[in-house]
């Protein structure tokens, strides 16, 4: 259950703002096997290792506009960057936020 309130206490920071959207667009079983699909896939060497919106609709099942929400999701929150070519959309996933988030989560 999300609370829906304006962020009000001086204690919070950007960094818990920031840590707490990429959470929130992690929180998802769809969207963590969409990251990890990606990044996976792209951290390969060739021609094949991009991944476009055709290739997660074959691979997961689910409708072109079920994976285009869970997407948007982690674009929004910058996790992947995207990059148009022709009529296809190829997804990367951002490595600098991805490694600012583990480290920002060392608190724990």
């Amino acid at each position: 259950m999300r609370i829906r309130s304006d962020i009000s206490s001086d204690y919070i920071s950007d960094k818990d703002i920031a840590l707490a959207e990429i959470a929130d667009a992690l929180a998802h079983p769809l969207r963590v096997a969409l990251f990890r699909y990606v990044k996976t896939k792209n951290s390969g060497q060739g021609v094949d290792n991009e991944t476009c919106n055709k290739d997660l609709v074959n691979m997961f099942n689910y409708s072109q506009s079920t994976i285009s929400q869970h997407v948007k999701i982690l674009k929004n929150c910058g996790l992947f960057v995207t990059e148009s070519k022709d009529k296809f959309t190829f997804y990367y996933v951002n490595i600098d936020l991805l490694n600012q988030f583990k480290n920002d989560l060392d608190f724990l």
